[in-house]
């Protein structure tokens, strides 16, 4: 089978094209990571980052982990989960909120959002989550269950 110039030309202009192309486009992303590199130096400051778990096991057998997630310094618990989730809550006047679902999991008459932090074991959050102010690196987990309190 033999190649003829001309295809063998088309093919390398082809080939040429395509590197082209592709270095473009990885210049075009490295020059943006290095953009929000610099970006992200700026505001160090003004975040911290929390690890946030959320987990369906009684409801579909799944558990999510957001690690390294990016929230403000003074975030509490409620703001960052409103930043990686959909959370429909009850507001009661004086008491705070009340979480009734996470990503379209809704509350039972039996089952609830709890939330816990880690202190070398999983132990109850000490008061509401729009009350409990996160700290630089903390692990939290929002768990659907029949509490134990119950």
């Amino acid at each position: 089978m033999e190649i003829s110039k001309r295809s063998l030309i088309i093919f390398c202009l082809g080939w040429v094209t395509f590197l082209v192309l592709t270095s473009y486009v990885a210049g075009y992303y490295y020059m943006e990571f290095q953009n929000l590199t610099k970006l992200l130096e700026k505001y160090r400051s003004c975040v911290m980052h929390v690890n946030i778990c959320i987990d369906y096991k009684e409801w579909n057998e799944t558990v999510v982990w957001y690690n390294d997630t990016f929230v403000p310094l003074g975030c509490d618990l409620l703001q960052a989960t409103e930043m990686i989730a959909i959370v429909n809550c009850t507001t009661y006047p004086g008491l705070g909120y009340f979480v009734d679902a996470i990503n379209g999991v809704w509350k039972t008459s039996t089952r609830f959002w709890m939330w816990y932090q880690w202190k070398n074991e999983w132990v109850y959050g000490p008061c509401g989550a729009g009350s409990y102010l996160l700290s630089n690196g903390e692990i939290v987990m929002w768990q659907y269950e029949i509490p134990s309190y119950s």
